[in-house]
């Protein structure tokens, strides 16, 4: 039996008086969210899509869960000089990296410290490389591949994996951001890190890592640069010097100041039979069977 509205009021009076408060409440804090939305200059979004159109790319993107006016400022002035885009901030703006990192400077991947890593210094733009309203959806809204990306400016470096021996980055089985940090790193220097040896390297080159029972104290003590070339060379296994017995004498010699021992005097290095170190010490990165590092 339905209730006469009059017992309804009698019986609920709290709980209505309640939902009243409630939705004046939302009204005031709606009110005056807006009202410091007009003191701030701010139009909405709603407006700037009268005007600016967006594709159905950064729709689906991340950034489009925001206000445009939290990465280009508030859109007032920019409305009332009929559009002039010297009235909001625009990519390539002075501050467009401090935009970004109002968001993209937190969390266990943040990137507040861009600004002072290789690239923020040399001024490298967010929009240099990120298409904040992509055409097209993509890994991380890049502009373009990541590899053709970094090579634009790395040349010397994407000519370098035209070289005989090269990590195969233009074979598509690696990507520049395997081995590099683009947006800085606490060393400064790019890379993506490890605890030594192997600054990265001994990601992929597992075996050379260790620990190992007998070490080769040159490899735990400098970078894989100091023998390999990174990028590409002529050289087999990417060394520096053209053969082995050249590398392995810049430390085992009878330079005064090094701490190595120099090869026993039946290593007649003018005889091509013992040019070839490797040959029988195999294990030149560290051995757990062997002082000599003999295979």
């Amino acid at each position: 039996m339905r209730l006469p509205q009059g017992r309804l009021l009698r019986r609920n009076p709290a709980h209505l008086v309640a939902s009243a408060i409630t939705v004046l409440s939302l009204s005031v804090l709606v009110a005056t969210a807006q009202d410091e939305d007009r003191a701030a200059g701010r139009v909405g979004r709603d407006m700037c899509l009268i005007c600016h159109e967006v594709g159905n790319a950064f729709l689906s993107s991340v950034h489009s869960r925001n206000e445009c006016e939290d990465c280009h400022g508030p859109g007032e002035a920019h409305m009332d000089a009929g559009g002039d885009p010297e009235m909001i901030r625009t990519p390539g703006a002075a501050d467009w990296v401090d935009a970004c990192q109002t968001c993209h400077s937190l969390g266990d991947r943040g990137l507040g410290g861009f600004a002072h890593s290789m690239h923020g210094r040399n001024r490298i733009a967010c929009g240099d490389c990120h298409a904040i309203h992509p055409e097209r959806g993509g890994f991380a809204l890049l502009k373009a591949d990541s590899v053709e990306l970094c090579v634009g400016c790395h040349q010397a470096v994407e000519a370098a994996f035209r070289m005989p021996y090269h990590h195969p980055v233009r074979e598509g089985a690696m990507e520049c951001t395997d081995c590099h940090n683009p947006h800085g790193d606490p060393q400064d220097s790019l890379r993506r890190l490890e605890v030594v040896p192997g600054y990265g390297c001994v990601t992929c080159h597992a075996d050379k890592k260790g620990p190992f029972v007998f070490r080769h104290s040159p490899v735990e003590s400098n970078p894989c640069q100091t023998c390999h070339r990174p990028h590409g060379g002529f050289n087999a296994k990417l060394l520096v010097r053209s053969q082995v017995h050249q590398m392995c004498l810049e430390c085992h010699s009878a330079s005064p100041g090094l701490a190595f021992n120099q090869p026993p005097s039946f290593h007649d290095i003018r005889s091509p039979r013992y040019r070839n170190c490797t040959t029988c010490h195999r294990e030149i990165h560290g051995s757990n069977v062997n002082p000599a590092f003999l295979r």
